[in-house]
């Protein structure tokens, strides 16, 4: 190959700068050319496009979000054309035929399920494609860990950390509202290394008078009690709370307010005083910690020598310090869940007081 091409889409995360200055370099340095698709498939279908040459990457690693832009709305088999009548056409192979006039003969997508979804399909319908899985969640099985997650655990511990100083000068308890979409690892690593007393996953309906109970016994013995809830755990027998929809993005369902909704129930049942914290983007921002870096730099590289040695169809991942590829999964990609009963963090959670609403 002579000339690849490389996208960021779906939200954004720490890292993949890292992944863009990765596939650069290693392409400049055997003489190919790298096309930067903007903002995503908006991009991809508009025809949005800039070179990157090493100038354009120099030190970007240090950077959070991308220099490339991203959106997490757009599906190119499936993309809005009249929002008044909310019409969608299929302008994947258009796009693909748009970008091949500039000579791109591969494309590395670096983006969540629903962004690799779609990468599948541009791959089977004749572009040559390698995706890189990136998510704060940590829910996709091609690796673990995804890029951005480390450094979002990081963000979530500090937040909680902010928040406990404060919560200690006032007695009170502090209901923190964890991303994660339905899988639990950012709010069970971020509440662990953040103390949290209470952690509520997704992948577990947690008992509201349970939850009570532990507060009570933990406000008794100490000023401030930390509850960390992941946004779409939810009650026993209730619904998760749902936010709003949003119709024309790939990902309809966005949750939020369950933070709000648990510190009203403890301060009612209980009678102390509760305040609540949506983390929101804050989780997702600033800049990439070393993990994620280095993660990011190995899968972009990985990717490039995948892609340019006619190995495409696959998703790149690691495993600890070891690289390895899955091919795009047959189905949708589906988030990878916590499973309670068997990780080992959980069990340690458990070993030293903290609850989980059982």
């Amino acid at each position: 190959m002579k000339k690849i091409a490389i996208m960021t889409a779906g939200g954004d995360c720490p890292g993949l700068n890292a992944a863009i200055k990765a596939v650069v370099m290693s392409a400049h340095n055997k003489d190919v050319q790298v096309l930067g698709v903007l903002d995503g498939y908006k991009g991809f279908v508009e025809g949005w496009y800039k070179e990157l040459t090493p100038k354009d990457v120099e030190n970007i690693e240090l950077l959070g979000g991308t220099i490339l832009g991203s959106s997490n709305k757009e599906c190119p088999f499936y993309y809005l054309v009249d929002k008044t009548n909310m019409k969608y056409v299929d302008k994947t192979d258009e796009a693909i035929a748009n970008i091949k006039k500039q000579g791109v003969e591969g494309l590395i997508v670096v983006g969540g399920d629903g962004t690799l979804n779609s990468a599948k399909v541009i791959s089977e319908r004749g572009l040559p494609t390698v995706g890189i899985p990136k998510t704060i969640d940590n829910d996709m099985a091609a690796s673990n860990p995804t890029i951005g997650f480390d450094t979002a655990v990081g963000n979530v511990v500090d937040a909680i950390n902010k928040v406990r100083s404060t919560a200690d000068s006032h007695r009170r308890v502090i209901v923190v509202e964890i991303m994660g979409r339905t899988s639990g690892y950012l709010t069970l690593y971020g509440g662990f290394a953040g103390c949290a007393d209470i952690i509520l996953l997704p992948e577990q309906d947690y008992d509201l008078d349970g939850v009570c109970e532990k507060v009570k016994e933990v406000a008794s013995r100490r000023r401030s009690v930390i509850v960390a809830v992941a946004e779409a755990a939810k009650e026993l027998g209730k619904a998760e709370t749902v936010a709003k929809m949003i119709n024309d993005s790939f990902e309809k369902k966005r949750y939020g307010g369950i933070a709000e909704k648990l510190a009203d129930q403890i301060e009612a049942k209980t009678g102390i005083e509760c305040r609540y914290v949506a983390l929101g983007h804050v989780q997702r921002g600033g800049t990439p910690n070393h993990n994620d870096i280095i993660t990011a730099s190995m899968l972009g590289s990985y990717a490039y020598e995948l892609l340019t040695m006619g190995e495409y169809g696959y998703i790149v991942g690691v495993d600890g310090e070891e690289l390895k590829k899955m091919e795009f999964p047959k189905d949708e990609i589906n988030a990878r869940l916590l499973d309670l009963n068997t990780h080992p963090l959980v069990k340690t959670a458990k070993a030293v007081g903290v609850y989980f609403g059982e």
